[in-house]
């Protein structure tokens, strides 16, 4: 069946708004610098040490703010200025990256640079996240939210279609400082689009009642009475924790199983994000409400696709089955951000986006360590593997759990 105009271009309704629409921009080129800032630092760390475990430390030092500031990011989100929080999170971002850049120009960088640029990194990151998701009902208003979320999966992923592969050839035509570089400019061009967003144009504006205040325990206790919503957050973390994101142990078979160039390990991380983009506009024509059952359905598909991923016998097929895990993975956020998109009342977005955020970091801080251990224990593909089995696990776990009847 043809799809009307109108159905196509309610996808890109949050695109009428000047605000959005200059800060959809702006953080475009901000996904491709952090795309190209992640790729050239996990390079930076393996040349530096040749250790997995390294590796797992600087993911768990990258993700691991969010376990410990996340929370508080989303308490915030519900009761400071967002434009201005922002703009001070993008401008503190370029400067850690700025520096990082000096050590490795400079010939000065050691591993524990690495490591504390990454927790400094993070700590923006864990405070910029429940700010900025909470944000866009501001820029669009609560009609136009699910284009503006639908809108901003499609902007990460063009970032990390092009960010790691523009990484590649800086670092082998430049070198690593430069992609780095690449990233501080990208921050301080999302502050300029920042600075360009008008208040007198916000399209929602939540009023909390006087003397009210926002708490944390309100956001925990919210979160685990709505099932639906505590479920999807839990699942999407789980995955995240063993590898969803197949960047750490992409790193890991390029450089020790296939012994590939940085351009080589770029190129993985974009056909993950060209799975990504597609599987964005598969599954954004399906227009049933998120679901337990649909998110495990894609998560059990997305296991599959790991095994193969782990199974692959050269850098190609590979980075074909790096394409499925982009698609099948899109599937399953776009699920569990839809979880709070739908079952989180406005005046809960920031604490419950907090509480994503922060169980996702957390995982994923963990399971840096945790495939850093493995794949020095097994293998690469061993630590693949691995994680595909706890993905399938924990996805027929659910599903069993939620067509019980209550």
């Amino acid at each position: 069946m043809v799809r009307s105009p109108s159905q196509a271009s309610s996808r890109f309704i949050a695109l009428r708004e000047r605000n959005y629409r200059n800060y959809f921009f702006g953080t475009t080129i901000s996904n491709s610098g952090n795309w190209a800032h992640r790729v050239a630092q996990d390079w930076l760390i393996l040349n530096l040490t040749d250790s997995a475990q390294l590796l797992g430390v600087v993911v768990a030092a990258q993700f691991l703010p969010g376990f410990i500031f996340s929370l508080h990011a989303g308490k915030l989100a519900d009761s400071v200025n967002p434009k201005r929080a922002l703009i001070g999170c993008n401008l503190g971002a370029a400067t850690i990256a700025m520096a990082l850049a000096f050590l490795v120009i400079s010939s000065s960088v050691k591993s524990w640079h690495v490591i504390a640029a990454a927790f400094l990194l993070g700590v923006t990151n864990a405070i910029d996240g429940p700010i900025r998701q909470s944000y866009y009902v501001t820029l669009v208003g609560e009609e136009k939210l699910p284009s503006a979320l639908s809108l901003n999966s499609a902007n990460i992923n063009i970032g990390r279609l092009f960010g790691p592969a523009l990484a590649g050839v800086l670092i082998d035509s430049l070198g690593i400082g430069q992609a780095i570089l690449f990233n501080c400019v990208s921050y301080l061009l999302c502050a300029l689009s920042l600075s360009s967003i008008k208040p007198a144009e916000y399209r929602y504006i939540h009023v909390r009642k006087d003397g009210v205040p926002v708490l944390l325990r309100d956001g925990f206790t919210y979160v685990f009475q709505e099932k639906r919503l505590f479920y999807s957050i839990f699942a999407v973390s789980f995955l995240a924790m063993w590898g969803q994101d197949m960047q750490f142990t992409s790193a890991l078979m390029a450089k020790k199983v296939f012994q590939g160039s940085a351009f080589g390990f770029g190129l993985m991380g974009s056909a993950i994000a060209a799975g990504a983009i597609v599987g964005a506009i598969s599954f954004a024509r399906h227009k049933d409400l998120p679901s337990i059952d649909l998110l495990t359905k894609r998560a059990i598909y997305m296991a599959g696709i790991w095994f193969c991923a782990a199974l692959a016998p050269n850098y190609w097929t590979y980075l074909l089955a790096l394409f499925g895990c982009g698609y099948f993975s899109m599937g399953v956020n776009i699920s569990g951000n839809g979880g709070i998109r739908t079952y989180a009342a406005p005046e809960f977005y920031g604490r419950a986006w907090g509480i994503y955020i922060f169980a996702w970091q957390s995982m994923i801080a963990i399971g840096g360590i945790a495939l850093g251990v493995l794949a020095d224990a097994l293998s690469p593909r061993g630590a693949i593997a691995f994680g595909a089995c706890m993905a399938l696990g924990m996805s027929l776990y659910l599903r069993v759990k939620f067509r019980t009847p209550e």
